[in-house]
């Protein structure tokens, strides 16, 4: 994909925007304050979301689900730029959650993430969801992912402290607060890692 880089003005912040002839997505690349000490890359996952949160630019929007390698491409990218061994960097973070929802394009996301486990040995794979229902057919599988590659974690998009609140916010069904306590619990059980 071809791409272009926009950099913030603290030096701290850099944006890809990748394109193809379908779709734009973003990739965004943090350092704190080096990228020897700490490095996040914030990947997207979809081109637009179906979500549709209403305070969130890429709801308006839903192209389709990138593929795997389009998910890794962002992440090389990245790595590339940082002009840094990624096995020196003391916190490696690659997180699913620029643009678009992890669990609706599950299949891609196990192929990538597999593929970056290997990759990047040392990075943590930070799964960002707004527990869309489709998480429930995930839940067990995921969870033995999360054995097999200790460096996952699971963190919940909740935004409103209850569910009323949070259907003003999100017009497609997502699980409930009690409902994604549930799925944080099962995959805690089954890992022994605390979501977020």
């Amino acid at each position: 994909m071809k791409y272009k880089i926009f950099k913030s003005s603290d030096d701290n912040v850099s944006k890809f925007v990748f394109e193809k002839k379908d779709i734009a997505v973003e990739t965004v690349l943090y350092k704190y304050p080096t990228y020897e000490e700490r490095t996040v890359i914030c990947c997207s996952v979809q081109c637009g979301c179906p979500v549709g949160y209403k305070f969130c630019g890429t709801g308006k929007f839903f192209v389709r689900n990138l593929t795997s390698e389009e998910i890794i491409e962002q992440v090389k990218t990245a790595v590339e730029y940082t002009e840094c061994n990624p096995e020196n960097i003391n916190k490696f973070q690659i997180m699913f959650m620029s643009m678009g929802e992890p669990f609706l394009n599950y299949t891609e996301l196990v192929k990538a993430i597999k593929l970056l486990a290997f990759m990047y040995p040392n990075a943590q794979l930070l799964i960002s969801t707004s527990a869309p229902k489709a998480m429930y057919q995930h839940i067990s599988n995921f969870a033995a992912l999360s054995i097999d590659i200790p460096q996952i974690g699971l963190q919940f998009s909740v935004h409103e402290s209850n569910d009323e609140a949070r259907k003003e916010l999100i017009p497609t069904q997502t699980c409930t607060l009690k409902q994604m306590s549930t799925l944080g619990e099962v995959w805690s059980a089954f890992t022994g890692r605390r979501p977020f």
